[in-house]
């Protein structure tokens, strides 16, 4: 009989009269489970500094309620820092940040993950992190939940800064469209301490989870120059993520989800464009679709209908005055007239009733559910019953894992002169250096034409 443990895991109890897996199977297993990930141990670089990071999150989470979700937020809360020393138990000295606690919490909360849940999967007291290895050449450090489910991706002090500036439309961006494409961030942590500079840490959902089935993965920008990944590593244990040339000969086969699919891409690369970012990706990973993935049982059709509209539905209070949790599923049919119904009027900023800035003026129709138009504004789908059903869908043929991520480049002067040289370089401007209008619909452009399916 299993008995649950502190932190939510289960511990295996009595095994009398189960016959015992060799030990050989049971390393075989894990180690095909985790394919492109080694265990951050004691003799790992990094080991001490996410122990301390294990420690932060631990104690904000634990001791601080006040920090957690709220129905409404102020604009206070979008640039309120937790910052707290502590100590290891080695009697280490560090400084710990959380940024915008109660918005990532509300935004956790939106998207159907607890608190409890969270906090066992990122900081759990005895299971150690993996650090994701692949052919990524961004200079950032990836690491993994022992379940692969989050990511803690460490980045720049100006990259988080851009982030930070438009927080708020990024939240009101999920509760317009609760399905999006993009990457759901649900922290941002800092570290400070002697011996090494202040890091910072974003926490976001894996795309690729669960990874374990998962045979191919891309990365797309839209391009070709400088866009082809030898598809075979000669490291060993690293993840070979594709690229753009790699996938001219390929296509992403969605069946009756096309229509929603090309729908939710362009509404997500209007958004990028309008908070001015530029050289984000869509990664898509793949494997066949197995009998029970594509049959529901009732209770699976239950489940999957309340799934779709519990998301977002514990969206704080701000821009809509209506919460969308009511409203119809969209229809997977692809119908471009609706194009139009469905675009949000991007003004200038301007100053909501909490008194935090958006750049979004809501048309009447969106606080009326009862409008018809509200639907097609939502472009909500029927989500999966299965493990990360935001960016999980499938296909005729394959099941994908689908998300827009890296959205912290903004077209600025280095930008600029980046796109000179690269021109005169490349003799072509099919590269990633790019004006975020350009690059939007070039984006949107290159990954229609390889979308196929039903209309």
């Amino acid at each position: 009989m299993s008995k649950v443990g502190p932190l939510g895991g289960k511990k295996v109890g009595s095994s009398e009269g189960k016959p015992k897996r060799s030990n050989a199977w049971v390393r075989l297993r894990k180690h095909f489970n985790r394919k492109g990930v080694v265990e951050v141990d004691m003799d790992h670089h990094r080991y001490k500094m996410l122990n301390m990071l294990r420690k932060g999150i631990q104690d904000l989470m634990l001791n601080h309620k006040e920090l957690g979700p709220k129905r409404e937020l102020a604009q206070e809360d979008y640039h309120h820092l937790f910052i707290k020393d502590l100590e290891t138990k080695s009697g280490r000295k560090f400084t710990f940040t959380s940024h915008s606690s109660a918005v990532f919490a509300s935004l956790r909360q939106a998207v159907s993950v607890t608190e409890d849940h969270y906090l066992n999967a990122i900081a759990p007291h005895d299971l150690p992190y993996m650090e994701f290895m692949s052919n990524s050449r961004s200079g950032q450090d990836f690491y993994l939940s022992n379940d692969q489910e989050y990511i803690l991706k460490t980045d720049k002090t100006h990259n988080i800064d851009i982030f930070k500036s438009f927080l708020s439309e990024y939240l009101d961006h999920f509760q317009l469209y609760p399905h999006s494409l993009i990457v759901k961030f649900l922290g941002v942590y800092s570290l400070e301490g002697p011996g090494f500079p202040k890091t910072h840490f974003l926490a976001m959902q894996n795309i690729f989870y669960p990874p374990q089935r998962i045979e191919t993965r891309f990365d797309i920008k839209g391009c070709t120059k400088n866009r082809y990944q030898k598809p075979n590593s000669s490291e060993r244990n690293i993840l070979t993520i594709l690229k753009d040339v790699n996938f001219l000969h390929e296509s992403i086969d969605l069946g009756v989800q096309k229509g929603w699919f090309l729908r939710q891409l362009q509404i997500d690369a209007d958004f990028l464009c309008q908070v001015g970012v530029q050289d984000y990706s869509l990664l898509i990973g793949r494997h066949k679709i197995s009998s029970s993935e594509v049959k529901d049982s009732v209770s699976d059709v239950f489940i999957r209908v309340k799934r779709s509209y519990a998301i977002t539905s514990g969206l704080p209070k701000h821009t809509l005055e209506n919460s969308s949790a009511d409203l119809p599923l969209e229809n997977d049919k692809d119908n471009p007239g609706n194009r139009s119904t469905m675009q949000i009027e991007m003004t200038q900023r301007k100053t909501s009733n909490q008194g935090r800035k958006s750049i979004y003026t809501v048309p009447d129709f969106l606080k009326d559910p009862g409008n018809d138009n509200f639907q097609q504004t939502s472009n909500r789908r029927l989500l999966l019953n299965c493990k990360n059903p935001l960016h999980v869908i499938n296909g005729s043929e394959y099941r994908y894992y689908l998300g827009i991520v890296d959205f912290f480049t903004q077209y600025e002067c280095r930008q600029q002169l980046g796109r000179v040289l690269k021109t005169l370089k490349y003799r072509s401007t099919d590269h990633s250096t790019v004006p975020p209008d350009v690059y939007s619909e070039r984006f949107v452009k290159f990954i229609t034409e390889k979308t196929t399916g039903s209309v």
